[in-house]
């Protein structure tokens, strides 16, 4: 049994939306990268070079008056729309942005939007850009946690991998296959983090009580990470998260990418 077996984000105008009927999917693909989100569960894949990157990564949030943590999905909030558009047409024409907003009906908004940047076929690098827009749409002051949790596969294995969180705002993490990856958050610093077993951190996060990261800076194995932001929004207020992820190959490694791209132990959700 694998770990995906076991492991069971207002729209800008113009841009086109779709109300959903159900779980929806959504590709985003430049040079020799890309990305696959679900409306329902958060982002599920980053392909560069033919290798999946990525188990998951999901965005929690935890209301002043909540008793414990929700996943930003469209079971917890009323997913609004999404939209994919090519903000690069002249290099690339596949889409390369997708967006999503979701609501709790009350006046808070979750918006997430991700751009993605690859490179050139066999370079085993590629770049993924992400905004997320918190807005207090309603006519009170709104106290919230916000959580982004992130589980990398470097090279499309699991358990081989070593991360730490430097400076309380940049992730680093790199496995036995050669591949390296670094996500910085820009804007604003996180109050929290946590590097850990990405079973112990999914858990903490999905579990039935509040929770707050504790700051664990390093972990080897099946690493997850997670940031924590601490907010209070006044009546039409927003808070902006601006980051970037990048993945790249070790010096030397390039010549494992075919060979990874044929490993039978990826996860599959």
């Amino acid at each position: 049994m694998d770990k995906r077996t076991v492991f069971g984000i207002a729209l800008c105008a113009g841009f086109a939306t779709s109300a959903l009927a159900g779980p929806q999917t959504f590709t985003i693909a430049d040079g020799n990268s890309s990305a696959e989100f679900d409306a329902a569960s958060g982002q599920i894949s980053w392909d560069i070079d033919g290798v999946n990157q990525v188990f998951a990564q999901e965005f929690y949030f935890r209301r002043g008056t909540d008793t414990r943590e929700y996943r930003v999905d469209s079971f917890n909030l009323n997913n609004v729309g999404n939209f994919t558009q090519d903000t690069n047409p002249f290099t690339d024409t596949r889409d390369d942005a997708f967006g999503s907003l979701f609501t709790d009906g009350a006046g808070l908004e979750i918006e997430t939007l991700f751009t993605i940047r690859g490179n050139a076929a066999g370079s085993g690098s590629a770049d993924l850009a992400e905004q997320i827009t918190i807005r207090n749409m309603g006519n009170s002051a709104v106290s919230l946690s916000f959580f982004q949790f992130v589980d990398f596969d470097l090279g499309g294995t699991a358990f081989d991998d070593f991360g730490q969180i430097v400076g309380g705002n940049t992730a680093q993490q790199s496995d036995g296959s050669g591949f390296q990856m670094s996500e910085t958050v820009a804007t604003p610093q996180p109050v929290a983090f946590q590097m850990d077993n990405s079973f112990v951190l999914s858990g903490l996060l999905r579990d039935g009580d509040i929770d707050n990261l504790d700051g664990t800076s390093s972990h080897s194995g099946d690493v997850a990470w997670a940031f924590q932001w601490d907010i209070t929004l006044e009546a039409g207020d927003s808070f902006l998260i601006s980051k970037n992820k990048s993945v790249v190959p070790a010096p030397g490694s390039l010549a494992l990418l075919a060979g990874a791209s044929l490993l039978g132990t990826r996860r599959r959700r």
